[in-house]
């Protein structure tokens, strides 16, 4: 059984990469948009701003893309300890590149350090694949929410942290570089204490053999071939897709609409979190085991699609205010449950494979939707909230319609 500071050690794993995140979402937008911005020259059009916001935001889940499945595999192999020991330390010092590149006025720089952060935030899906070596099947879903409760809690803190550390009203010492700097910090913290409290996870039943790449990365191939494997994987990319047009660029929108500056972005941020976490905690540990997560999937796609259209052609603040925590409950409740069907289906000798699958499915939607979401903002500011909802509903559509015509599983 594993000690619960082992098991506290991979939670806290997951909230720094989640704060991470919520911080870089939080000061990117009017780091780029502001006037007195120093990354781009005086007089850059909101399109050419709006381009490459989505390519900074685009870059590090584009190399998680291609990386999470490799280190997902490499933690079945070497086992989880060392695989989250090394990619948090690198990802520590990413973030220190990061402050460096915002204080020089470098956007190459930059852009440089978010790819490396992208390669080294890999322990997000080792830390899941940990926990869900210490799970039976029907505990999963139960066990899984406390990653959903860590970056639900990681997305309350982070996004007001960003936005105050970042403001000179607040804190006369603060820059737009402030919260990058305290981000590596705790990393370096979560290094130590992985380093001293991580007991290891997984344990080999194979006999020791020389490692082969290239049989990683067929074996990963097989996994699509799993019984009912493959529609699932398209249902969590769509997912993921959509959800992707929604996060990503609905800062960027509080900027252009309502003229919302970090701090303000930081506090509706923090806002959304704080019923992704209620949610993750009242809703998924209290119903997870009277549900199969199926049910969470088919009902939460449909819904969370039609609030992100109605928040796209919201002219008023409250009505953000309004649909924000059903949002924030339909996407914390689909997230989970995904996780938990694939990882059912997988089998206990896949687990590292399949969330390394899974992280690297959220990736490229990750990737993709910002990009997308730069192009279609320079046409019109709501299509990219409108995107996010009719794909929503269409992966709801199709997990329905896949669900309801073949056999449900045992």
């Amino acid at each position: 059984m594993i000690r619960k500071s082992s098991l506290y050690s991979l939670i806290f794993t997951i909230f720094c990469d989640g704060l991470g995140w919520g911080v870089v979402l939080t000061i990117f937008a009017p780091l780029l948009m502001h006037e007195s911005s120093t990354l781009l020259p005086p007089g850059t059009t909101v399109q050419t701003q709006n381009l490459i916001l989505g390519f900074l935001i685009g870059c590090y889940p584009l190399t998680q893309f291609f990386f999470m499945p490799v280190i997902g595999a490499l933690s079945d192999h070497i086992g989880r300890k060392k695989v989250l020991e090394w990619t948090i330390l690198c990802a520590g010092v990413s973030f220190i590149l990061s402050a460096i590149a915002i204080s020089m006025g470098s956007l190459v720089l930059l852009f440089v350090s978010r790819i490396l952060a992208g390669i080294f935030s890999a322990n997000a899906a080792t830390a899941q694949a940990a926990i869900a070596d210490i799970s039976s099947e029907r505990e999963k879903a139960k066990n899984l929410s406390l990653t959903g409760i860590a970056g639900g809690l990681s997305w309350v803190v982070g996004p007001p942290l960003g936005g105050f550390l970042s403001t000179e009203a607040y804190f006369s010492w603060a820059n737009f570089a402030t919260p990058l700097w305290f981000v590596a910090l705790l990393f370096f913290l979560n290094y130590f204490w992985i380093l001293k409290s991580f007991q290891e996870t997984y344990v080999k039943t194979a006999h020791h053999e020389k490692h082969d790449w290239k049989q990683e990365i067929r074996d990963l191939a097989k996994l699509s071939r799993i019984p009912r494997m493959t529609p699932w994987l398209v249902v969590t990319f769509l997912f993921y897709f959509g959800w992707g047009f929604y996060v990503l660029f609905y800062p960027a929108l509080l900027v252009q609409r309502f003229n919302f500056d970090q701090a303000a972005i930081g506090l509706l941020s923090g806002y959304l979190s704080l019923f992704w976490l209620a949610s993750s905690t009242a809703l998924n540990r209290g119903l997870a085991e009277r549900f199969k997560p199926e049910a969470f999937i088919l009902l939460g796609l449909p819904i969370a699609g039609i609030l992100s259209i109605v928040v796209a052609f919201s002219q008023t603040i409250t009505w953000w205010y309004v649909t924000f925590p059903f949002l924030a409950i339909c996407g914390t409740c689909i997230w989970t449950n995904l996780l938990a069907f694939l990882s059912n289906l997988a089998g206990k000798e896949n687990q590292g494979k399949i969330f390394g699958i899974a992280q690297s499915l959220m990736a490229f939607a990750m990737f993709v939707s910002p990009v997308i979401s730069g192009f279609l903002a320079a046409l019109d500011e709501r299509i990219p909230l409108t995107a996010s909802g009719l794909i929503l509903a269409a992966s709801g559509a199709f997990a329905a319609l896949y669900y309801f015509r073949r056999p449900r599983h045992p």
